[in-house]
């Protein structure tokens, strides 16, 4: 495993970061889009405009909350090493590698799963050498960080 669980948590505030940036800008051209869209002769058009302006918005809005979310528990995350599978473990396994943190997805060599999905769950409080089986697969834990 080339990364270190400081670089893969920088990689992720950063991808998340800029997310949450351009949520927040579409979600301000919708609003100015929706405020400015003056009222027509056409006037079910006018209504159908804002509420899909008004849909975008909420969408974006959920986005954002939940990128937020995202952040504030990377920030929560523990940085020592545990004996066991955690949040906050970054977990070597003849597989793939795996830190338990927010699901994500692949970030260099390593995937960002959060310990609610199916195989955080499964490898939650393991040891090293311990091993679990997922989607008929057996995968085997070499190192937890």
């Amino acid at each position: 495993m080339s990364s270190s669980k400081s670089e893969i948590l920088s990689k992720l505030r950063e991808h998340l970061s800029e997310s949450l940036e351009e949520a927040r800008r579409d979600y301000q051209l919708a609003k100015e889009s929706r405020d400015s869209d003056t009222k027509s002769s056409a006037g079910d058009k006018f209504e159908t405009g804002r509420e899909m302006m008004q849909r975008e918005m909420d969408k974006l809005s959920a986005l954002i909350d939940t990128t937020e979310n995202s952040l504030k528990k990377l920030q929560s995350l523990p940085s020592a090493a545990a004996a066991v599978v955690c949040e906050g473990s970054l977990v070597e396994t003849d597989q793939e590698n795996y830190f338990i943190s927010i699901g994500f997805g692949k970030i260099d060599d390593v995937y960002a799963i959060s310990v609610e999905s199916p195989l955080g769950a499964l490898l939650k409080g393991k040891k090293i050498g311990e091993s679990v089986e997922m989607r008929g697969k057996k995968i085997t834990i070499k190192s937890i960080r």
